[in-house]
């Protein structure tokens, strides 16, 4: 098989591997990406797509938390894209990124914080000030430091990439609804409740716009602004945002799916706060039903 040929048998089975990544398909990908893998290593170790295989393989051990597999293929992918674009370029960023990724997983922060920081100061020159990569690496270096209770670096982080983020794009974006959610969390998180709250409501109205009616994230928000109407003593738009909140992941999960119990909980406690003890003891019976039956 000339170089050629083996390029386009590595073509092949990275197609396959992001067919089988969009269809849910972890397995065939995972096996696709290893063949990926073998096929540049026996066409050109040290080139481009070497790299790139190397890198998508580590993403999604990665993504299963199979950390000691991932690290040294990033690792080597990184030393391969540094002799191939340079230190300086978009890739190495992004295979930094991914690589401080991993350690903030592992809490290893101490290594996590030059590697992201390396990354942003690489992509401010390749890509410029304004660009979303550089918004993604800012917002996930702001999430190092709000873990680490440094809530006035993370909050400026925080806020520079949603600044970034409404200069290049008008439209509604999950990933600027996702650094929203961050920045209510860390406001939440240094009992700024009303401003946590109005950032909650920003990144759901971006949520509505971007998302299916009845998707897990919005549930999610719901739930997480309702915490804090909970803790406020504001029962009523609790009990409000709690009942949506229910309605939308019965929608996706079915009246009866296990993970439905923590918001059936949630919501008999706040139900009883509010005095609507027949509805908070419906909750809780539901709850206990779908308990026993997958005990």
């Amino acid at each position: 098989m000339t170089a050629n040929e083996k390029m386009k048998n590595w073509e092949s089975h990275m197609n396959a591997a992001q067919a089988a990544l969009d269809s849910g398909n972890d397995i065939d990908a995972e096996a696709e990406l290893t063949a990926a893998v073998k096929a540049a290593e026996e066409a050109a170790p040290d080139s481009p797509q070497m790299g790139m295989s190397l890198n998508s393989l580590a993403a999604l051990y990665d993504a299963y938390g199979e950390y000691e597999a991932a690290l040294p293929l990033y690792t080597r992918a990184l030393e391969i894209m540094e002799g191939a674009y340079g230190s300086e370029s978009p890739e190495v960023a992004s295979l930094l990124n991914g690589i401080a990724e991993l350690y903030r997983a592992t809490e290893r922060v101490e290594e996590a914080i030059p590697l992201f920081e390396r990354a942003i100061e690489i992509q401010e020159k390749a890509l410029g000030m304004d660009n979303p990569d550089l918004a993604a690496t800012i917002n996930n270096l702001a999430i190092v430091y709000h873990d680490g209770s440094n809530y006035e670096k993370a909050e400026n982080l925080y806020r520079r990439a949603l600044d970034i983020m409404t200069k290049t794009s008008n439209e509604a974006r999950p990933e600027h609804a996702d650094v929203l959610i961050n920045l209510a969390g860390m406001l939440d998180d240094k009992g700024r409740y009303d401003e946590a709250i109005d950032a909650y409501k920003r990144a759901l109205q971006l949520q509505e716009k971007s998302l299916e009616a009845d998707h897990p994230y919005i549930a999610t928000t719901l739930g997480r602004m309702a915490s804090i109407f909970q803790a406020q003593g504001n029962n009523a738009d609790a009990i409000r945002l709690i009942d949506r909140a229910l309605e939308i992941r019965e929608s996706r999960l079915g009246a009866d799916h296990p993970e439905l119990i923590p918001t059936l909980l949630n919501f008999a406690k706040v139900l009883r706060n509010a005095g609507e003890d027949g509805r908070a003891a419906e909750m809780d019976a539901r709850a206990d039903g779908i308990h026993a039956a997958i005990s």
